[in-house]
C-alpha cells in the first residue's frame, strides 16, 4: 500500500513539473503613448506632379497660368509634391503650418488672411496642419519665366525691399497712410500685382484693357462681374476669373459695402491664352 502511494506522488509530481509556466502577463498600455501608425498618409518615395496632389483642385488653365484651390484640413498633409514652376499663393483665413522643403530644414509659418507670397518653383515639398487649423489658399503657376522680382507695397517676396509709391508720396506730403482703392503688391518682368478695392459707387473699370488678367477674389468677396457688357459671373471668396485683353472690364460690389480682389496683370498680352 505504501509503494502504490510513493508510485501515485511520483506521477503526480512528474505531470506538474511538466507543465508550462504561465506567460507574463503583458503590460498595461499607457493612453498617453503616441498610436505607432502616423496620422498622416504614407507619402510617395518620389513627388508627385502638383497636378496630381490630392488636395490641389485645378480651377483655370491657360497659356498663362495654372491655378489651384487648395485645401488642406486640420492635422493632415499633402502629399510630397513638386513645383516645377514660379507661383503666387494667396491666403484665405489665418493659418498656421510647417512648410517641410525637401533638403531643408522645417519652417513653421504663421499665416494671416489675405497674405500673398512668391516663390520661383524648382523644389519639392510637404505641408501640414499640426496646429490643428485648415490651411486654404489659392496658387497661381505662372506658365511664363519671370524676372526681377520686386516688392511693391507688400512683402511678397520674404526679406526684399519695399518699393511703395504711395508710401513715398505720403513722406513727402507728410500725409498718414495711404487709403487708395488701388494698392501695388508685386511686380516682375512679366506680370503685375495689385490690390483693387470696389464699394458702392466706386467699380472698378477698364474700357479697353491692353493685356489679360486674373482676378482672385478675397474673403470679403461679394463681386458682379461684367465683360464686354455682359454680367458673367457673381465672386465670393477664393473664386477666380479670367480678364481678357480687349474686353470692356466692370467689377461692382453687389452689395453696395466693400470687397477686394487681387488683380494679376500679365504685361506680355500679345498671345490669346486658350480656352480654359
Amino acid at each position: 500500500m505504501r509503494s502504490l502511494r510513493l508510485l501515485c506522488a511520483v506521477l503526480l509530481c512528474s505531470v506538474l513539473c511538466a507543465q508550462e509556466p504561465p506567460a507574463p502577463a503583458a503590460p498595461a498600455q499607457n493612453p498617453a503613448a503616441p498610436a505607432a501608425a502616423s496620422q498622416y498618409p504614407t507619402a510617395p518615395l518620389s513627388p508627385v506632379p502638383l497636378s496630381e496632389e490630392p488636395h490641389h483642385r485645378l480651377l483655370l488653365q491657360n497659356d498663362f497660368v495654372h491655378v489651384y484651390n487648395v485645401m488642406v484640413p486640420p492635422l493632415d498633409a499633402t502629399l510630397l509634391h513638386q513645383h516645377e514652376l514660379p507661383y503666387l499663393y494667396i491666403t484665405l483665413g489665418a493659418s498656421e503650418v510647417v512648410d517641410a522643403i525637401v533638403g531643408k530644414t522645417e519652417i513653421h509659418l504663421n499665416l494671416q488672411d489675405g497674405e500673398m507670397h512668391y516663390t520661383p518653383g524648382k523644389f519639392a515639398h510637404v505641408v501640414r496642419t499640426d496646429a490643428g487649423l485648415a490651411f486654404h489658399n489659392i496658387t497661381v503657376e505662372l506658365v511664363h519665366a519671370q524676372a526681377a522680382e520686386r516688392n511693391s507695397c507688400k512683402e511678397v517676396v520674404p526679406g526684399a525691399a519695399l518699393d511703395c509709391p504711395q508710401e513715398a508720396a505720403s513722406a513727402k506730403k507728410g500725409a498718414p497712410e495711404t487709403t487708395d482703392d488701388i494698392v501695388p503688391y508685386f511686380e516682375t518682368d512679366e506680370v503685375r500685382v495689385e490690390l483693387r478695392k470696389v464699394a458702392q459707387g466706386k467699380p472698378y473699370v477698364e474700357e479697353m484693357p491692353k493685356v489679360h488678367a486674373l482676378l482672385v477674389a478675397l474673403t470679403d468677396a461679394n463681386l458682379n462681374a461684367n465683360l464686354g457688357g455682359e454680367h458673367v459671373s457673381f465672386l465670393h471668396g477664393g473664386e477666380v476669373l479670367w480678364l481678357p485683353a480687349g474686353v470692356p472690364r466692370r467689377i461692382v460690389d453687389f452689395l453696395g459695402t466693400h470687397s477686394t480682389f487681387l488683380l494679376i496683370s500679365f504685361k506680355d498680352g500679345a498671345a490669346r491664352p486658350a480656352t480654359p
